[in-house]
């Protein structure tokens, strides 16, 4: 059988994402960012918000993309990439594929 991250070019072993078309991505299951109400702001399990060290458009594997149209964003302090409709964070990239951006 082949599971989902083989489908998608990700194989991990003993939790360790291996570098492959995907970059470094370790997904982790859904985790929802928190809210601050007074600041407005949805901040990253690291702390960050958007004032701070900010977020960056990326696609699901957390590598940076032009922010057009972007339904992923990146933690530019932990690496967590973010669902932006549902604000969750999807997984880890601590180094990804900058391209031109």
């Amino acid at each position: 059988m082949v599971s989902k991250y083989q489908k998608s070019g990700i194989f991990k072993l003993n939790n360790i994402a291996m570098n492959t078309k995907k970059g470094n991505f370790i997904p982790q299951d859904a985790e929802e960012m928190g809210y601050h109400e007074y600041l407005d702001y949805w901040v990253c399990k690291c702390k960050n918000f958007e004032k701070l060290d900010g977020f960056n458009a990326c696609d699901r594997y957390g590598n940076l993309i032009s922010p057009i149209g972007a339904e992923y964003c990146r933690c530019e302090r932990c690496g967590s990439v973010i669902e932006v409709k549902t604000h969750s964070i999807i997984g880890i990239n601590p180094n990804p594929d900058r391209g031109r951006f």
